[in-house]
């Protein structure tokens, strides 16, 4: 049901820019590395390169690629998507992302498709949505996994310096879990000049599936450099 009106809404976003001039407002790029250590693997990293295209300061058109580790096997992850703010008196917007993660060393392979409706203003946001996630090992037939996906933050500083905020999620650009698998987030963002700033982030993961009854997963650093232009 999510998909559809997810597609709907990008559909007569996409339409609506038919006839009129189309214009690139924004473009952003950010490469970081992200260690993590957790109970399950121990140590694994990744270093990941994102971007994004703005058109008319409506439409955005997003994707990322990473590579690393889980322990000792090498791992794949990448995502693409898209996002309508079609009302421009309401800060309100549609999205449509798809992901997937990889191990080939168990034949372990993640496709997740996220439809998103997000209300987003510079102190706190919101992103609620469903997470249609299909999982296969060993070349096994896929298993479907439908889960809610829900993501809050609220930043305590934003200014045109810096930016300090805590985020509440059980999915990012690169992965998504189920309700117990959320993670908590300590972020910032140090703006050097108009177009350079440096990103900061320690996560605390957990693990779990009903009610938040989680146990303790793993600790994430992600730290990099993001230019805008």
């Amino acid at each position: 049901m999510y998909k559809w009106f997810i597609i709907a809404i990008l559909f007569l976003g996409l339409n609506k820019l038919h006839g009129t001039e189309i214009k690139i407002t924004g473009k952003e790029a950010a490469f970081y590395v992200t260690p993590e250590f957790n109970r399950a693997f121990l140590f694994c990293w990744d270093i990941a390169a994102v971007g994004n295209v703005t058109l008319n300061e409506r439409y955005t058109i997003k994707s990322g690629f990473a590579l690393g580790t889980v322990g000792i096997n090498f791992d794949i992850k990448g995502f693409a998507g898209g996002e309508a703010a079609p009302f421009a008196a309401v800060p309100v917007s549609f999205g449509l992302d798809y992901q997937y993660n990889g191990v080939p060393e168990f034949e372990n392979h993640t496709h997740s498709l996220l439809p998103l409706v997000s209300y987003k203003r510079k102190r706190a946001g919101v992103s609620v949505g469903h997470n249609f996630r299909f999982t296969s090992f060993f070349g096994e037939a896929a298993v479907f996994e439908p889960n809610f996906a829900c993501s809050v933050y609220v930043f305590f500083i934003n200014n045109e310096l810096l930016r300090l905020g805590l985020k509440a999620a059980n999915f990012d650009e690169f992965t998504a879990g189920n309700i117990g698998a959320y993670f908590l987030n300590l972020n910032s963002m140090v703006r050097l000049n108009e177009k350079t700033s440096i990103i900061n982030e320690i996560e605390m993961r957990q693990s779990g599936s009903i009610a938040l009854a989680s146990n303790f997963y793993g600790i994430v650093y992600r730290g990099g450099v993001l230019f805008s232009w």
